[in-house]
């Protein structure tokens, strides 16, 4: 075998190797779909969203403008991923949302410590 040929082989079987490594575990889809179920029933404010999703399905949020709305996600996720919701088990570790939050006024203050305007 040529070696331009062994090149061509590999530029094509390492793409399609990688790609078939990036689906979603079954807690990241759980979490997903409770998170399209909570914004489709309108219980996340617009301001919320979801950044990415580990495959332990610990979920991280980002929120604009304030802290308004990461509780109600949490809730509504929480809600969702329950072992009575739709029939579906959850993973052992639930999902631990991490919302990245700052305070505007005051960059040294927590999520927590923020208050809506």
């Amino acid at each position: 075998m040529s070696p331009l040929r062994a090149i061509a082989i590999l530029v094509v079987v390492i793409p399609i190797g990688a790609c078939t490594t990036l689906r979603n575990t079954s807690q990241q889809d759980l979490v997903w779909s409770a998170y399209n179920q909570c914004k489709a029933e309108g219980r996340i404010p617009t301001n919320v969203q979801f950044v990415r999703v580990e495959p332990d399905g610990r979920a991280w949020s980002a929120t604009y403008s304030s802290a308004y709305g990461a509780q109600e996600l949490e809730r509504c996720i929480t809600e969702k991923t329950s072992s009575g919701s739709a029939g579906i088990t959850p993973p052992v570790n639930a999902a631990i949302l991490s919302p990245a939050v700052s305070c505007p006024a005051n960059p040294d203050l927590n999520a927590e410590d923020c208050t809506s305007p």
